[in-house]
């Protein structure tokens, strides 16, 4: 489903081209990324056989307009059209918002066409959703054919719906971006109606400065100068700034003894007087730091740092720690030691086990799917499951540059821990 982005106002909507084998799909890709604009369009990701068919998907972030201040984001994907893998396709249709179903026109495959059709219902139904519940856009492809059908025997076999129909020759690029443009729009008409993208936001107030109330800078200042800092003297280190003395306009009128006070007034009986703040009784020097007026040696930061380590977590201390381990069934051994590497501050250590269970979880996704091993590279799967190609790129040069004895430091580690832990979550919700 869409995913909005209510801080950054972006809308990511997920677009499926559907289809038998050799029907057009790819090359509808490939010509939408060649027409759109280079700063709109992201790098477009194909992995086929030697006679051109597609064997796995093709990905294709592109940028469109605003919708009420929304900016949208489209993942173009593709299904392989072979039957054998349909767990693939299973998987391509998670979470799409809008389908092309492309048609071959040619009369001699309309049968692949049906067929094709029947399996996008099928893997809808295991989804939890129908043909007539997700936007759906017909491309009848390859009209220039002699033996093409004409758009009356397409719709009567394949158009029990009545959903929008696009005739298009991919090849050349004609209809193709029209069909585009109709499935976008279907999709918005959705969202609206779901109330995905919220309400109108109403119009910003307009800001409106004032001063503020008479005594308040004056309220500001009288609090502050009743707080009290211990003596710091003590504990002063040479990185410690000076605090300056506080002025003798600043300080709280001292109150009279009794025998100071006009003879005209009649003498009360008060509490005994509380003593300046630097007459109060100082607490009891450290044994470090009466130690250190006898060792001329020993500095002021000698004074300030334990003298005891803290002891360091052993094995059944670290088992009640925060920890992540239980998300990882199969590969706890390596959990384990990537949250022990943690404990240790090894940043390094933590980065290349996060990079190896997150290839290892993405091969065991792929294999899942039923995807060949040709095809099974950890930047290949991770759109599969949802993560964007360039955020797996990043995370792959954190990963490298700690094989190769990079610079590694402790936000790289909590980065590469939080992205295996989403990289886990994922791929259980994608199987």
């Amino acid at each position: 489903m869409a995913q909005v982005n209510p801080l950054t106002r972006e809308v990511l909507v997920k677009l499926v081209y559907y289809g038998p084998g050799l029907c057009g799909k790819t090359t509808s890709l490939q010509k939408i990324h060649s027409c759109s604009p280079p700063e709109t369009r992201g790098q477009i990701v194909s992995l086929a056989t030697p006679v051109d068919r597609t064997l796995y998907f093709d990905f294709l972030p592109l940028r469109a307009q605003s919708v009420r201040g929304h900016h949208l984001r489209l993942q173009l994907f593709t299904v392989p059209g072979q039957v054998y893998f349909n767990a693939t396709r299973k998987l391509v249709l998670t979470g799409a918002d809008g389908i092309i179903f492309v048609a071959d026109s040619q009369r001699d495959r309309m049968d692949a066409n049906l067929e094709s059709l029947e399996n996008l219902a099928s893997n809808l139904e295991d989804h939890q959703r129908s043909l007539s519940s997700v936007p759906l856009v017909l491309q009848y492809n390859k009209r220039d054919l002699p033996t093409a059908l004409s758009i009356e025997e397409m719709d009567s076999a394949l158009n029990a719906l009545g959903v929008p129909v696009v005739s298009t020759n991919a090849s050349k690029g004609e209809g193709v971006l029209e069909a585009l443009d109709v499935l976008v729009r279907l999709v918005l008409d959705d969202l609206e109606r779901r109330n995905v993208l919220g309400s109108v936001r109403p119009p910003a107030p307009e800001p409106k400065f004032h001063r503020a109330e008479p005594g308040f800078a004056q309220q500001v200042e009288l609090a502050s100068q009743e707080l009290k800092l211990p003596d710091e003297t003590l504990f002063r280190s040479e990185h410690t700034p000076m605090i300056a003395p506080e002025s003798p306009s600043s300080r709280p009128p001292a109150i009279r003894p009794p025998s100071e006070r006009p003879t005209a007034e009649p003498e009360r009986p008060t509490a005994e007087p509380a003593r300046p703040a630097v007459e109060r009784e100082r607490p009891p020097a450290p044994r470090a730091a009466l130690a250190s007026t006898h060792d001329e040696k020993t500095s002021e930061s000698d004074i300030l740092r334990p003298t005891v380590a803290p002891p360091a977590l052993l094995p059944t201390e670290r088992a009640r720690a925060l920890s992540f381990v239980s998300l990882f069934r199969e590969d706890e051994e390596d959990a384990l030691a990537l949250e022990a590497a943690i404990i240790d501050a090894d940043y390094a250590r933590v980065v290349e086990h996060a990079g190896a269970l997150a290839r290892r979880l993405l091969r065991q996704a792929g294999a899942e799917a039923e995807v060949p091993d040709a095809a099974l590279f950890p930047a290949l799967l991770a759109p599969l499951v949802g993560i964007e190609g360039p955020r797996y790129s990043a995370f792959e040069r954190i990963v490298r540059r700690a094989e190769s004895g990079g610079p590694i430091d402790e936000r790289d580690a909590l980065v590469a821990y939080s992205f295996v832990i989403e990289v886990r979550m994922r791929c259980d919700r994608s199987l």
